[in-house]
């Protein structure tokens, strides 16, 4: 009994032990099939993958080394024409050099660029007919499915690749296709492909926030790649070949909200000789279509306009009042810079209606006669019954366009004709109190002092420090410091800021990055948390919200700033640049932001800083300057006096 017991079971395991070997010979016979088909699908596009080397040029692109290493380009036409990436020639190379398939060296030359894109647009002589791959259009790409990224970086035959799935059809508001492949920026050029060997893109570098052709370079290796879809492009490519670079388009409005997902597409501002002016785009319209495609919130509108270009037309149905209204714009590869316009006055604010706090020197206002206490009621004929009001009403107009005022003095209503200004450069000398009321201390007092603040999905080191009077019926500013990589002393850090911040109704936030060595562009987002975690605790004013740093934290003020418009009123930096990469955006009739800049007048680094100020007062943002002391590292109790009165000055009309 026991002897068949024993052979019954030597039979079944016999009989699992068979199976688990099929099971394992079939899991590797699949996965040599998978490599194989990856194999062949490098081998069949490798022929159309051009490796490009560089010669000469700038030896650094703002703070980031530049060589002429390989790169990769991509056959687009059988007569010569490669697309390749921006990144690869933003050294602008004294010569280009084109490694074909047949292992001949020829040189190229750059013909245009697609600057919404990044790519550049390459012409080589060829002696026969390249290769041009099969490309996939995007509609029947699928999410999950194989990509390989296939470049030369390291020999001019074989191909590298890396093998990823695509992860995402619609990013960069609809510019690319996004795979987690890993990518290095010297595959920027190559190809994207599926499992067969279609080209699905080209790889280049791009990002979501920030602009330009090194935008998105830092990114590489982290599971986070873009290719420019192919199909896409090519009816571009003819344009492109006649040596016209392509450029965004632009039609020309500001609208109303911060929620990109919750807030819908309302108009807030119309550019002066825009396309949106000229196609009768009216202040309060709500675009509710684009190209017949339905849009209810600010995001499904960027998607459908952020990948068009500079000449297109778009159709947009508008919703003004109760009626349906359809326009047709022609978009523009440039805008008139934004300026605000200045009527130089500060509202109290706690008071009923525009009562002025503070009539700024050498101001439209001032040169009218406008006195504190006086009481604005109407501009041009439309009644002005709040600050905000008031504030909006005047950015719809031009600098040196003349107004018709009514304010009241006493019980007297009075006139005047103010021809408005831009706004100042300087620092504000003292100002009134922002209050004129008293307020009741609450019943149940808010937590004041330093506060934690802390994000459960992040490491960062981030507190708060709240005047003991605050009152959650007053707006306060809000003061954020960028520390700088390291350690933070934050009694010291309080100390040196409280009495300002008080005597100026401002919170004090100290955000630090994770690393002990450096800021990284992902922490825009944190920046961003924390700001938006003390604001739903604290009466926080976005239009008096400054980001201060130093040196590298100055530089993460400026990325931080620069994509949080709606956020953030004011950039303070000590001797810091804007990093290279980002590019600062158009002025914004809706979110102002103002600069200030401190640095020694005298240091090697000044001429630099100073032709930053002078590129973003070209675009029209109000930059003010501060000279800092020889070799100063560190704001000094006059520093940050000056920069809480600038901050406390930012709701000026």
């Amino acid at each position: 009994m026991n002897k068949k017991i024993s052979l019954a079971s030597l039979g079944i395991a016999l009989g699992l032990f068979a199976s688990l070997s099929a099971v394992s010979q079939a899991a590797e016979d699949l996965n040599t099939l998978e490599q194989k088909a990856l194999r062949a699908a490098v081998e069949v596009v490798a022929p159309s993958v051009i490796q490009i080397e560089t010669v000469g040029g700038l030896e650094k692109v703002g703070d980031q080394l530049a060589g002429g290493g390989p790169c990769s380009a991509l056959v687009v036409s059988a007569d010569g024409y490669l697309l390749s990436s921006s990144y690869n020639f933003v050294h602008e190379p004294t010569s280009i050099l084109a490694s074909l398939p047949d292992g001949k060296r020829t040189s190229a030359k750059i013909i245009a660029r697609d600057h919404s894109r990044n790519l550049v647009l390459l012409k080589i002589n060829a002696e026969e007919p390249l290769p041009v791959p099969t490309f996939v259009p995007r509609e029947e790409l699928r999410v999950g499915q194989w990509t390989i990224a296939v470049g030369k970086s390291f020999s001019p035959v074989d191909a590298n690749a890396s093998v990823g799935v695509l992860s995402a059809l619609h990013r960069v508001w609809g510019k690319a296709i996004q795979s987690d492949a890993k990518i290095s920026p010297n595959n920027y050029g190559g190809a994207l492909i599926d499992i067969h060997g279609r080209v699905i893109g080209v790889i280049t570098s791009l990002s979501p926030q920030a602009t330009g052709p090194q935008a998105g370079a830092d990114w590489y290796d982290s599971g986070i790649g873009f290719a420019v879809p192919l199909t896409e492009m090519q009816p571009r490519l003819e344009k492109l070949m006649l040596g016209e670079d392509l450029r965004q388009g632009l039609l020309g409005i500001s609208l109303k909200g911060n929620d990109i997902m919750a807030d819908r597409p309302e108009i807030g501002a119309v550019r002066y000789n825009s396309p949106a002016q000229e196609s009768g785009i009216l202040a309060g319209d709500v675009i509710t279509a684009v190209q017949g495609r339905q849009v209810v919130n600010h995001a499904q509108m960027k998607h459908q306009l952020e990948p068009l270009y500079a000449g297109d037309e778009v159709a947009l149905t508008l919703q003004r009042g109760d009626d349906s209204v359809e326009v047709k714009a022609t978009l523009t590869a440039v805008l008139v810079p934004y300026a605000h316009p200045f009527l130089g006055i500060l509202p109290v604010r706690d008071a009923e209606g525009v009562v002025i706090r503070d009539v700024l020197p050498d101001s439209p206002a001032a040169a009218a006669g406008l006195m504190a206490g006086d009481v604005i009621v109407q501009v041009n004929d439309k009644p002005a019954t709040t600050a905000d009001e008031l504030r909006t009403q005047i950015s719809a107009l031009e600098p040196d366009t003349t107004i018709q005022l009514v304010y009241r003095r006493g019980e007297e209503e009075q006139n005047a004709k103010i021809t408005l200004a831009t706004l100042p450069t300087s620092l504000p000398g003292e100002l009134s109190a922002a209050w004129s009321q008293e307020v009741e201390p609450p019943a149940q007092p808010p937590q004041t002092g330093e506060v934690e603040v802390r994000l459960a999905e992040e490491p960062n080191a981030a507190f708060a420090w709240i005047p003991d009077d605050y009152h959650a019926d007053r707006r306060y500013s809000l003061l954020v410091l960028l520390q700088e990589p390291g350690d933070v002393d934050r009694q010291a850090t309080i100390d040196a800021w409280k009495d300002v911040c008080k005597q100026t109704g401002a919170i004090l936030l100290s955000v630090s990055p994770a690393s002990k060595e450096r800021w990284t562009p992902s922490e825009t987002g944190v920046v961003r948390k924390c700001i938006e975690q003390l604001a739903g605790k604290y009466n926080i004013a976005s239009g008096r919200t400054a980001l201060v740093g130093v040196r590298s934290g100055g530089a993460m003020a400026y990325m931080v700033a620069f994509e949080n418009r709606e956020a953030i009123a004011g950039v303070v930096t000590l001797a810091a640049p804007v990093p290279r990469g980002v590019q600062p955006p158009d002025n914004d009739p809706l979110h102002r932001l103002a600069i200030f800049t401190l640095y020694d007048d005298m240091s090697p680094q000044s001429a630099q800083l100073k032709k930053l100020d002078e590129a973003l007062a070209k675009m029209k943002f109000p930059v003010v300057h501060r000279s800092a002391t020889k070799g100063a590292d560190k704001l000094t109790d006059d520093d940050r006096t000056a920069i809480t009165r600038w901050l406390d000055s930012l709701d000026r009309i």
